[in-house]
């Protein structure tokens, strides 16, 4: 018996006890990549965890009569989802609404709760905590390439409070949660409408169609909308509004590659921006990417800085990012810099890396060998039609506060999580009683 009713348990004693109520993914051969189709049901995979609380990001698919055949391996809203071999320690719960059942892959694993007696999101953060992460560490599988297994996990002992204070607990936590998952929510919006603004202007033209047939440009003030010409003229890339130039992102961009050094968790240097740290989301969030150590000379040919962007030539080509936030912060070697000559420019720039587009260059450029990759001078070899220095500016007035607002939600997100990873131990171990937590908590929601 632990403290006040708190009791010592494994993984098995809460499981429900009903069938498939703990078990991994499919056996290899039965679930390969050209199971994959388009659409049906969902396949939770490496790339849908680490996003938090939620199993999220892009899914690949499978048939609803492929899932069928593997039934005994599906999940469905509410279960767990911890990883097997990849990324370990990693865990996420099935959220509810968009599907109502998942595939879970060859590196996962799945735990249905007994709701009787636990509280699967308290469950979410006891695993999350540095304690049961070093746990997972600890009893990992060296051989080959680490990883764990449904024995290990079914015998992970923890501490478990009686049901209503495990949900107390879980509740404080949300809240910081929920707030960081809005910011998450408001930045997708911001980043939408930025793209929006971009298509708009740069790719659909709209400003332009809209005075060669006599009307005003929508959502536009008379001063902007007189910087953009009132017909079009032939080009390489087909019609573009009269007097704008076309190119290649070579025209605009110098290119650099990154620097070669091993991540540390420590702060042993500047920050280390890496491919995994820019492919999940469309910004950077700082207080996940790791350090390095570094030279002088080094640190001043690699620091990165304000409208700096930097696309991944390999693990995830095509993917890019842009700097907006002042952080002592270097780049890897699977990166290349591009720079431009005016912090306009580089936002355009980004725009265009991020639209469909590009998308479609950087499918199309990807080396045949079996790791994808695009050198610098593909990466720039892209074609784009590149406007006048003044709309430029006008597109960087309409977009950067957008994109600023972005900034401030990552710094509040950032200053939640760090209280959340603060109490986290503290409250799942008993040192920290939640009336205390609560005040805690109230104080910075």
């Amino acid at each position: 018996m632990g403290i006040d009713g708190w009791q010592a348990c494994t993984i098995a004693d809460i499981a429900a006890q009903t069938k498939n109520a703990l078990v991994g993914g499919p056996f290899g051969s039965n679930l390969i990549s050209a199971d994959y189709v388009s659409e049906g049901v969902p396949v939770i995979r490496g790339q849908n965890m680490g996003f938090g609380r939620w199993v999220e990001g892009e899914f690949a698919f499978v048939s609803h009569q492929k899932a069928q055949s593997l039934s005994a391996n599906l999940a469905r809203p509410g279960d767990l989802v911890f990883t097997q071999r990849g990324t370990l320690g990693q865990i996420a719960i099935v959220p509810s609404g968009r599907f109502d059942h998942y595939l879970i892959s060859q590196s996962q694993m799945k735990l249905t709760v007994d709701e009787t007696k636990a509280d699967t999101l308290f469950l979410y953060y006891v695993f999350s905590s540095p304690a049961q992460q070093d746990c997972i560490f600890r009893n990992a599988i060296q051989t080959g390439v680490p990883h764990t297994n449904l024995g290990i996990l079914k015998s992970t002992p923890f501490l478990l409070p009686p049901l209503n204070e495990q949900r107390v607990i879980a509740g404080i936590l949300g809240v910081l949660d929920d707030k960081i998952e809005l910011n998450r929510r408001m930045n997708e919006t911001q980043e939408a409408m930025a793209r929006a603004i971009f298509k708009s202007w740069f790719v659909d033209f709209d400003p332009v169609r809209a005075k060669a047939e006599g009307r005003r440009p929508h959502g536009m003030d008379a001063e902007t909308a007189a910087l953009f010409p009132n017909s079009f003229e032939d080009s390489p890339l087909g019609k573009i509004p009269r007097g704008w130039q076309t190119g290649t992102l070579a025209d605009v961009c110098t290119t650099q590659y990154g620097f070669t050094a091993s991540a540390s968790d420590e702060p042993v240097g500047p920050k280390f921006l890496r491919v995994t740290d820019i492919n999940k989301r469309n910004w950077i969030e700082w207080d996940s990417v790791p350090y390095c150590v570094i030279g002088h000379e080094g640190r001043a040919k690699y620091v990165l800085s304000l409208g700096d962007i930097v696309v991944a030539r390999m693990a995830d080509p095509g993917k890019s990012a842009i700097i907006e936030d002042q952080v002592d912060a270097v780049f890897a070697s699977y990166l290349v810099r591009l720079r431009n000559e005016s912090l306009a420019h580089s936002y355009y720039v980004h725009g265009f890396l991020k639209s469909q587009a590009y998308t479609e260059y950087s499918e199309g450029a990807k080396g045949g060998s079996v790791q994808a990759n695009m050198n610098a001078k593909v990466i720039v070899g892209a074609q784009l039609v590149i406007p006048p220095v003044l709309i430029l500016e006008a597109f960087l007035g309409c977009v950067l506060p957008l994109r600023q607002k972005l900034v401030l939600n990552i710094r509040q997100s950032s200053s939640l999580a760090a209280v959340r990873d603060a109490l986290l131990p503290r409250l799942i171990s008993g040192e920290l009683r939640v009336k205390d937590a609560e005040k805690i908590v109230g104080a910075k929601v």
